[in-house]
């Protein structure tokens, strides 16, 4: 069933446009109880640089995203938006999604930055089982070199994810830079980001001994009566 997803995914992204026509969902690698797949058409996620996995952690370090603004330059930004899917083993179901991304700024004089970054988890095959929420962003306002980080957990325990075992994560970065005048500068980019799955064992219940024991007794008194009938 996990498998007819991604093949129903695959001709849907066809069938939306010729440039993508030829993309493909690909098996990044496999955590200890979850699958990681990526569309290999999706630059957004590409730029990340290589993902890497660790338990049911997975997390890439990209090194080409930065703003920066100089003497006045005003107010710069970069943006970006990446998506990885993430599917269930059998016995296992999603508890939690954890989202953690960061990096480093430097701002001299009047220069200030800021990050907006929100993810968006969806159930892979109902589109209108989502939610958006923003991730906390740590004080951006000290001067001089310094680091940053932005998290959430989000809870997926509640009843609208009940028979989800497929989700879409899709992160949307934006990163400012300004320089409101001569003398100021301000640059800040992200160097991490990543994703872990809390994920919890499926009960399976066990049907009660007495439930057989009553079973085979049902069987039993089958067979006599086929017996004094005969």
């Amino acid at each position: 069933m996990k498998s007819s997803y991604f093949v129903k995914t695959s001709l849907i992204l066809a069938m939306l446009s010729p440039a993508i026509a030829n993309s493909a969902i690909v098996h990044i690698g496999s955590g200890n109880t979850v699958d990681f797949y990526y569309d290999d058409a999706d630059t957004g996620t590409l730029a990340y640089g290589t993902m890497q996995i660790s338990g049911d952690t997975i997390f890439a370090t990209p090194s080409t995203f930065e703003a920066s603004a100089l003497n006045g330059d005003g107010t710069t930004l970069f943006s970006n938006t990446g998506s990885v899917f993430v599917t269930a083993k059998d016995g296992y179901s999603f508890s939690s999604v954890g989202i953690i991304e960061g990096g480093t700024y430097n701002t001299t004089g009047n220069g200030t930055v800021d990050v907006s970054s929100s993810i968006r988890v969806m159930d892979s095959d109902n589109i209108f089982t989502q939610q958006t929420s923003y991730l906390n962003i740590t004080d951006l306002s000290i001067p001089g070199e310094n680091s940053w980080q932005g998290e959430l957990s989000y809870d997926m325990t509640t009843g609208m994810w009940d028979s989800t075992n497929s989700i879409q994560l899709t992160l949307s970065t934006l990163l400012y830079a300004t320089s409101p005048d001569a003398g100021s500068t301000a640059t800040i980019n992200q160097t991490l980001t990543g994703s872990s799955l809390g994920m919890s064992v499926t009960t399976v219940i066990p049907v009660p001994a007495a439930v057989w024991l009553f079973g085979s007794g049902l069987i039993g008194l089958a067979g006599i009566a086929r017996r004094k009938k005969a």
